[in-house]
Formats: C-alpha cells, structure tokens, sequence
C-alpha cells in the first residue's frame, strides 16, 4: 500500500470509529459486499475516489473536509467537527461558506491528483502498472 493510500484509510478509520459505527454497519449501511470496507482500509482491494465519496457522507463529512483534515488544511478545527456534525449540527459547527468550501475542494483535488500521480509514478518503478 502507498502512503498516501494508508494515510486515507487511517483518517478513515479514525472518523469510523468516532462515530462510534463498526465497519461492518457502514458496509450494510451501503449496501457493499461483507468485507470490502475492511479489504480496502487494509489495502487488499483497492479505495477508488467513488467509493470514498459514498463512505464519507455516512461519517457525516463531505469531500472538502476530509481531505483538508487529510492534508492539514484545517487543524485548529480537528475531526471533532464529525462528532458535532453529528449531534447538534447548527449549534456546534459554524457555517463555512459554499465559496470558500470550493475553494478548499478544488486545492484538495489538485493535492490528491498530485497524489495520484506520485503513487502511479511509484507504481511504474516498482513495475506494478
């Protein structure tokens, strides 16, 4: 597994297990085949951009946030900001404007294709293509 690959499946681990669910919930939850979440945290199967942007609505994160947390865009801020999500949304989580979310999706994306590429290249020298 990449670094890049297994610093994803730690901080996903990290927001599973602060919503307090099992993997095994969130696979029922999706509708995925008994297994897969664990296969792909553990990088027996491979974490594709589809299947985190379908896990990371069910730890009450989107896009943006995970991957500023990922790549420390927002470190005052913490992954505590799940567990409000998930309680009291309006009173724990000031509101961040749809702009500024953009903002942070679009540097976020350049971050992870940077990513990609760095893994592909990896990948190429090891002759794992």
């Amino acid at each position: 597994m990449h670094p890049e690959e297994r610093r994803i499946a730690g901080l996903l681990r990290e927001l599973i297990a602060e919503t307090g669910a099992t993997l095994d919930s969130v696979e029922d939850r999706l509708h995925w085949e008994p297994g897969h979440l664990t296969e792909m945290l553990d990088g027996e199967a491979r974490l594709a951009l589809d299947d985190l942007y379908e896990l990371l609505p069910e730890l009450g994160a989107t896009p943006a946030e995970f991957f500023a947390w990922l790549y420390g865009f927002e470190a005052a801020e913490g992954l505590g900001t799940v567990s409000a999500r998930l309680g009291s949304q309006d009173d724990l989580v000031p509101p961040i404007s749809s702009r500024t979310l953009d903002q942070r999706f679009e540097k976020s994306l350049r971050v992870v294709r940077s990513a990609m590429e760095r893994r592909k290249a990896w990948k190429d020298e090891r002759g794992e293509s």
